[in-house]
C-alpha cells in the first residue's frame, strides 16, 4: 500500500471557531461603511479612520479564517492571541467608559437622529459594555481553551 494521506474531517468545533470568525470578518465588512464608529479604548473612531480600523481588523479575522481552513499552525497561535488582544480591549473599552461617563454623548448626537440619541443612556450603554464583557469573555476562553488543545488539527 502507498502512504496515502487520510484527510481528517472538520471537527465541529473547528467549525464552529470558523463561523465565528467569519461572522466577525463579515458584519465588519458590512459595518465599515453604514456608519462607521469603534471604540478603542478612551477613543471612538469615527468616519475614515473607523473604516480603516474595521477593515484591517476584518482583515486579520479573515486572514485567521483561511489559516485554520488550511490547517496552518500559525493561524492557531493568531487565533489565540487575537481572543487575548480582543478580551483585553473589551475590558479596557468597559473601564475607559466607566471613567469618562460623556464619551458616546457626542458621537451618538452627532450620527442619530434627536429621539434615538435620547434613548442612549448612559446606563443602557453601561449594560451593552457589560454584557459585551460577559460574553465576550465566555466566548474567548472557550475558544482559547479548545485551540490550546488542538494542536494536532493544525498539520502545515
Amino acid at each position: 500500500m502507498e502512504n496515502e494521506q487520510i484527510e481528517q474531517k472538520m471537527p465541529i468545533g473547528m467549525i464552529l471557531i470558523l463561523v465565528l470568525f467569519g461572522w466577525g470578518a463579515v458584519s465588519l465588512l458590512l459595518n465599515a461603511f453604514k456608519i462607521p464608529s469603534y471604540q478603542l479604548g478612551p477613543i471612538i473612531v469615527s468616519g475614515a479612520r473607523a473604516t480603516v480600523v474595521m477593515l484591517v481588523i476584518a482583515g486579520i479575522l479573515g486572514i485567521i479564517f483561511y489559516g485554520i481552513l488550511k490547517r496552518f499552525r500559525w493561524a492557531r497561535k493568531l487565533a489565540i492571541g487575537w481572543y487575548i488582544f480582543w478580551m483585553a480591549l473589551l475590558l479596557i473599552n468597559l473601564v475607559s467608559f466607566l471613567a469618562n461617563k460623556t464619551m458616546y454623548g457626542s458621537y451618538y448626537q452627532k450620527f442619530l437622529p434627536p429621539d434615538m440619541a435620547s434613548l442612549m443612556t448612559h446606563e443602557l450603554i453601561n449594560a451593552s459594555l457589560i454584557s459585551g464583557l460577559v460574553f465576550g469573555w465566555i466566548i474567548g476562553l472557550i475558544v482559547i481553551i479548545y485551540l490550546a488543545r488542538r494542536k494536532d488539527f493544525f498539520v502545515n
